[in-house]
């Protein structure tokens, strides 16, 4: 499932007064994208010049951005799963600081 469909599900599963907080993770994550296209075509460019490209620190910065985008997406999940449950006193919360 892509980041995308699982953000669109998710928002379908917020109260409508709080799926702002999907656009919040929504925005976040094409800004992510832009860094990544920002990054992309600072190393086209370093290539062109004749700078060599480290494929070891390419891997580990998309596998870096990877994990931060997943991140990003499960913290919206626990939240989703923390208003679905509101009112359910044997839920135990994902974030003890509330939702509201």
């Amino acid at each position: 499932m892509t980041n995308q469909t699982k953000l669109i599900q998710l928002r379908q599963q917020l109260p409508q007064d709080q799926q702002a907080i999907s656009r919040y993770v929504e925005h976040a994550l094409q800004s992510i994208d832009e860094l990544v296209e920002k990054h992309r075509q600072y190393n086209a460019t370093m290539a062109i010049y004749g700078d060599k490209i480290n494929g070891n620190e390419e891997r580990v910065y998309r596998d870096t951005v990877s994990e931060i985008k997943a991140q990003l997406l499960e913290t919206l999940e626990r939240t989703v799963e923390d208003f679905m449950h509101v009112g359910d006193k044997n839920w135990t919360k994902n974030y003890k600081d509330g939702i509201k």
